[in-house]
């Protein structure tokens, strides 16, 4: 009897998590609207009745997925985070690494992973997973600034993320091929670590030079 109702159980487990992932695709293809009981269980390849046996209502399901896909995406965030590097990373390839990014994930995933979390951010009851996804990128970006050198730095990282956030979003408009859009982004985190480097005095130094040279 217990090792029937294991069964049971994790049958069960497997039957919510895929009615879960088949409403992150119908989300991905058109938003919220997209998702409904019946498409959802079409989606996942079970019975229509399905999704109100797991959910009580729509919105409950929606708020399911993001939190579990959002969350997700925090633990991979978290594990390459934990993993320790071999090679040293090198702001001189920075463009080229960008480049290989982007040829992996196009700006059609960037635009789904950008919805995803907007949604979720926006729902008071997904607040916390938001968060904690924002600072799983950080954590990210603390280690791979470490492998140049720069330590201690929250405020680096935090600028780090927004700009890979700013890229992310301005790729959904095909203003600027995928290359030039690398290289914006690689030029602009060069930038960023240079300005650490050489610190705030030398920063305003030269934006003081900047006014002066123009006035």
């Amino acid at each position: 009897m217990a090792i029937r109702a294991q069964l049971t159980q994790e049958r069960s487990r497997l039957r919510r998590e895929e009615l879960l992932a088949a409403a992150i695709a119908l989300f991905a293809e058109g938003g919220a609207r997209a998702i409904t009981h019946r498409a959802v269980a079409a989606r996942a390849g079970l019975p229509s009745a399905t999704t109100t046996y797991y959910f009580e209502s729509i919105d409950e399901l929606i708020r399911e997925a993001l939190g579990a896909h959002v969350t997700r995406w925090s633990s991979e965030l978290d594990a390459l985070a934990s993993v320790e590097m071999s090679t040293a990373v090198s702001l001189d390839d920075t463009a080229a690494f960008i480049s290989s990014i982007f040829a992996a994930r196009g700006p059609e995933v960037a635009a789904t992973e950008v919805s995803i979390f907007l949604a979720a951010a926006r729902d008071p009851q997904l607040h916390d997973v938001a968060g904690d996804a924002l600072r799983s990128i950080e954590r990210l970006a603390d280690v791979l600034l470490a492998q140049v050198g720069v330590t201690d730095a929250a405020d680096v990282a935090a600028a780090m993320v927004a700009l890979i956030a700013g890229t992310a979003l301005r790729r959904q408009s095909g203003l600027y091929s995928e290359q030039d859009e690398a290289r914006f982004l690689a030029m602009a985190l060069r930038s960023l670590v240079a300005a650490y480097a050489l610190g705030p005095e030398a920063v305003a130094s030269a934006i003081d030079s900047l006014g002066t040279a123009t006035a």
